[in-house]
């Protein structure tokens, strides 16, 4: 009787613990191998991969991006936040990935990971994560999507064309044109599992004919390039799904700005920058010697920082505080 009370107690315990608990490995892109040494290489970030066989070869030949803080001395093209494709910090950590969701409307890219755990028939899972664009090129798109299944697609998938013989269980909606390069946008969804699905695929699961894109008034050739951070995938049969969020301890305003912009923030800052879109730090105000040569600046009031000087457009406030914590928000400059 004993051991029939514990093995119920563990079997409950077990399904307890698959309950909110995220299933996708290396949900940022903060583990890795070895940094990157150059654009391509999704594989340094496991257990993240290409499903491709490119020129016979899914280690070496991928063509899907990691990027990492770790390659800023070693090679730029796959740094953060500056790298081969554009500007952008990590949403979260140091590190993210990069895909071309389209190229020439045909080609397209994608990443995939092995769950942590096989999916169970009849629960519902809510999956969520944050993509940017890349001001690299002039297309942007709402075709992104999820595709979850029982064996990888890198069984069926031989060429760099749009995978569209599947159907993906989460898809960004159409009209939700995915067009920030500065901020981080969040793509969400749930749906009811079959069952036994272990592997997740990232992409574009749309056809030429069947995708949705917006021209936009900048960059080089037809390409929609993105970059990807803060997988969350959990069972929520019956709980919502939380997201992390850090916003409470900055605060900036107005916004859009003219002249100068306040802030505010519940640690002490030790330095501000403002930085434009090609990563050029625009303005730089240091507070390490603060209102004494040993006290950062303490603030608790709004410290205004003048950005007459700046042109009018996107750009990025990077604030550091005594603790080496970087944060960065958007504002625009009118």
């Amino acid at each position: 009787m004993k051991r029939i009370v514990v093995v119920l107690i563990i079997n409950l315990m077990l399904h307890h613990n698959s309950i909110g608990q995220n299933l996708v490995p290396n949900p940022s892109f903060e583990n890795y191998s070895s940094c990157p040494t150059s654009s391509g290489y999704i594989y340094e970030a496991p257990p993240w991969f290409q499903p491709r066989i490119w020129n016979g070869n899914t280690t070496n030949g991928s063509s899907s991006d990691f990027y990492n803080t770790c390659s800023n001395s070693l090679n730029p093209q796959a740094g953060i936040p500056s790298n081969d494709f554009g500007y952008q910090y990590a949403r979260t950590g140091d590190g993210y990935a990069g895909i071309y969701v389209s190229f020439g409307y045909t080609y397209a890219e994608y990443i995939e990971v092995p769950l942590s755990a096989p999916l169970i028939a009849n629960r519902k899972y809510c999956l969520s994560f944050y993509v940017s664009l890349s001001a690299k090129y002039w297309l942007a798109t709402s075709n992104i999507g999820a595709y979850f299944s029982t064996d990888s697609l890198l069984f069926v998938s031989y060429s760099p064309n749009v995978i569209d013989s599947v159907i993906p269980q989460i898809d960004n909606p159409s009209s939700n044109i995915l067009n920030d390069t500065a901020n981080w946008m969040l793509v969400s969804g749930s749906f009811i599992a079959a069952g036994g699905e272990k592997f997740m695929t990232i992409g574009n699961f749309h056809d030429s004919i069947n995708a949705t894109f917006q021209s936009l008034p900048w960059g080089q050739g037809d390409a929609a390039y993105y970059y990807f951070d803060d997988f969350s995938m959990v069972d929520c049969t019956n709980v919502g799904i939380n997201e992390r969020t850090g916003e409470e301890i900055i605060s900036i305003y107005p916004n859009p700005a003219t002249t100068s912009i306040s802030i505010t923030s519940t640690n002490n800052i030790k330095e501000i920058k403002l930085i434009n879109l090609l990563g050029e730090e625009v303005i730089v105000r240091n507070y390490e010697l603060g209102i004494s040569p040993s006290t950062p600046l303490r603030v608790t009031d709004a410290v205004s920082v003048d950005i007459s000087s700046a042109s009018k457009g996107i750009y990025f406030v990077e604030i550091t505080d005594v603790k080496e914590n970087v944060i960065n928000r958007k504002v625009v400059v009118q």
